[in-house]
């Protein structure tokens, strides 16, 4: 019978050991690199998803790019088009104002000049220029249409004011303000108006000096007292005093 001794069982149990632990910390290993060799396929695959996204919106950057030039290229031959048609506009309205009835020029007139400069303006965009030679159009065609009464002073005399006295006062002599606004409540010699564009007149406040503006000769000519209460009555219908009713233009005729 053949003895082992205390050192030969220590190898023998060293050697059970390492053939029992080689194979796992083999294993272990195998399993290790196969979750990387997957985390690395995940990584992959994400790069890829990522470049084709960057792909796809570079390419509708470049699309888009594109037809901003495209349409910018265009841009030149609609601005030679629509700059003279502006142009032409602008010369249209001003005339038509200067032939028309002088109403509310201290509004009319700025208008007209602040899209003279814009128009002019080379740092304006054609679409700006468009909007406001079509809303002062527009507005001057309104014009035409309806009665319009406003106060203001005698066309041909009016009465000049200074200081507290272009407001109206109380009986105790203090400046009057409106309840609705808070501002002081000018004071008029009389009350201005419109017709649509068929007529133009001016009364005092009290109904004297009834005037009529004559288009041929670009002066106010004097109305006989009868057209004074008629027109009277169409400023009532105006402010709103009375109810709507039909009115007689003072529309001068050719003998």
């Amino acid at each position: 019978m053949v003895k082992i001794t205390s050192k030969i069982r220590v190898l023998l149990i060293a050697g059970a050991m390492c053939a029992y632990i080689a194979p796992n910390a083999l294993a272990q290993a195998a399993d290790a690199n196969e979750a990387t060799y997957h985390e690395l396929l995940q990584q992959i695959a994400d790069a890829k998803i990522s470049i084709g996204q960057q792909q796809v919106f570079v390419a509708n950057v470049n699309a888009r790019i594109e037809s901003l030039t495209q349409q910018l290229d265009g841009l030149d031959d609609v601005t030679k088009t629509v700059a003279p048609m502006l142009d032409k506009m602008v010369a249209g309205i001003d005339a038509a104002m200067k032939a028309d009835f002088p109403f509310k020029m201290d509004e009319r007139g700025p208008r007209l000049q602040r899209m003279k400069e814009l128009v002019a303006d080379d740092t304006a965009t054609i679409g700006a220029k468009y909007r406001r030679v079509l809303n002062v159009y527009k507005i001057e065609v309104n014009y035409g249409q309806g009665l319009e009464a406003y106060k203001g002073n005698h066309p041909v005399s009016p009465t000049v004011r200074e200081g507290d006295d272009r407001y109206k006062k109380d009986e105790n002599g203090n400046v009057e303000l409106n309840e609705k606004t808070g501002q002081k409540i000018d004071i008029f010699d009389g009350d201005y108006l419109r017709y649509g564009r068929t007529a133009f007149v001016y009364l005092n406040n009290d109904n004297s000096s009834p005037l009529r503006f004559d288009l041929a000769t670009r002066e106010w000519m004097a109305l006989k007292g009868s057209e004074a209460t008629e027109v009277r009555h169409a400023m009532r219908i105006s402010y709103g005093e009375v109810a709507p009713g039909v009115v007689t233009a003072p529309v001068f005729t050719m003998p």
